[in-house]
């Protein structure tokens, strides 16, 4: 009994030392009196090559997302002739590139149509699945039809100017992103004698996601809303800090307007995709004169649009800024960043790259300075940047957010400048802007009331 106790006990310690990468060897005897002689070696690289799985610090186990970002000077790039077609050197081109076609398509989403119907049978709606919660953010309609809804919907999500594309697979299911690239879905269900409109946020600001779900829950049930201009007008539109009673009284401190533009420029200037974009945020918001400073504003835009200013001599955020524009290689690392929250990395510095220099045009527009500015670099926005600017506004279909900043980009230099409307109307710029403002009526009101605007001043002018 005794034997096959210990022969049990030694067979189940073999096989755990063998689970460590351990050898056991049992050598026994049994005469007269049990001896037991257990030789165990244990292969101590074994167990910690197994240890290194979770604990590794070899080098390759490093992350890195880092798109790479083309910071070639934009003024190596060879002059278009013609509407997006010259010949030139591959990476220096800026004709119209073909859709990229190497990569997997989407399941099944298409844009709304011209109408902004969103198509749906109330028969066909599925009550919600029992597998998940309901989300807060959501609403039973009453009284209303599935179709009715999605309509008011369609027209709420123009309104706000919410890039959105409808399942043909699912048809009770939108995905949308807003201006502050916030990423939610709308989810129709059955309920009850009613229609259950569920808003999901995905990835964003909570606060941007809020303020459009209020609105499309309370158009849902056929309510006015407020636009987002009407909801987010801050109290400089409203009246000047310089006329406000707080003003009077107050000291304000000695502002340093070079320190904050030059923080920024050492975001840009970071190897770092996250600290790229968050200089692109500040760079943004830098140049608009209502959120900050009206020196540090034109310091900032000064900085964008003058290649030579002194202060672009270590870092120019010029060459870096025009670059994101001009350089617009959509499919570069796309298929690496699928199905991850860097997917739409490029895609938001290209976004805040515009945006920037669409402030900085309207500031120096404001202060009548902008031929004074472009003075030395006006062949270069001439040959290079309208065009440019011109293909954004062809491919508004796709990028409607980046076509209205294209088209405050070039109402603001067909204000200041007789060559670059000559050249506007020569690529094919007031048709681009006819089939913009179309889209913008469907889809895009920002897009719809920029592209008019640009539109009429262009129209005005006489091709020398």
């Amino acid at each position: 009994m005794l034997s096959l106790s210990c022969s049990a006990i030694v067979l189940a310690t073999t096989r755990r030392l063998a689970s460590f990468g351990c050898h056991a060897v049992p050598l026994f005897r049994l005469s007269g009196s049990i001896n037991w002689l257990i030789s165990i070696r244990i292969d101590m690289h074994a167990i910690l090559h197994r240890r290194s799985i979770a604990v590794s610090h070899d080098a390759h186990r490093m992350l890195r997302f880092e798109p790479s970002l083309k910071r070639e000077s934009p003024g190596r790039i060879q002059p278009l002739s013609e509407f997006g077609r010259v010949a030139s050197d591959q990476s220096t081109d800026v004709s119209f590139m073909e859709p990229c076609t190497n990569e997997k398509a989407p399941p099944s989403w298409y844009v709304a149509t011209a109408d902004r119907r969103w198509p749906i049978d109330q028969s066909m709606l599925r009550p919600h699945p029992g597998d998940y919660p309901i989300e807060r953010t959501s609403r039973v309609i009453l009284g209303a039809d599935a179709d009715i809804i999605s309509s008011r919907l369609s027209n709420c999500l123009q309104s706000r100017s919410i890039e959105t594309k409808f399942s043909e697979s699912e048809a009770h299911v939108a995905t949308c992103r807003n201006t502050s690239f916030v990423k939610f879905y709308i989810r129709l269900y059955m309920k009850d004698d009613g229609v259950l409109v569920e808003l999901q946020r995905l990835c964003g600001d909570c606060m941007s996601f809020m303020r459009d779900c209020r609105a499309l829950l309370d158009a849902s049930e056929g309510r006015d809303t407020k636009t987002p201009a009407e909801e987010e007008q801050s109290l400089f539109l409203h009246m000047p800090i310089s006329e406000m009673s707080f003003f009077k009284t107050a000291t304000v401190p000695p502002v340093d307007e070079a320190e904050a533009v030059n923080m920024t420029a050492g975001l840009l200037a970071s190897n770092m995709s996250d600290s790229n974009l968050l200089g692109m945020e500040s760079l943004a918001t830098l140049t608009d004169v209502n959120k900050t400073n009206k020196a540090t504003a034109i310091l900032s835009a000064k900085r964008v649009l003058c290649p030579e200013h002194i202060d672009n001599k270590c870092f120019s955020m010029h060459t870096y800024v025009m670059s994101l524009i001009v350089y617009n290689d959509e499919c570069d690392n796309k298929s690496f960043y699928e199905g991850t929250a860097m997917k739409d990395h490029n895609m938001k510095l290209r976004n805040l790259a515009i945006c920037s220099v669409a402030n900085a045009l309207s500031l120096m527009v404001a202060e009548k300075t902008l031929f004074e500015c472009l003075h030395s670099s006006c062949q270069w926005y001439k040959d290079v940047l309208v065009p440019q600017l011109v293909q954004d506004l062809s491919t508004s279909k796709e990028n409607p957010h980046d076509a209205c900043y294209a088209s405050r980009c070039l109402h603001s230099l067909a204000s200041s400048c007789n060559r670059c409307i000559d050249k506007i109307k020569v690529v094919g710029g007031l048709s681009a802007l006819k089939s913009a403002q179309k889209v913008g009526q469907s889809e895009f009101a920002l897009l719809e009331k920029d592209a008019k605007c640009c539109h009429d001043v262009v129209q005005m002018r006489t091709v020398c």
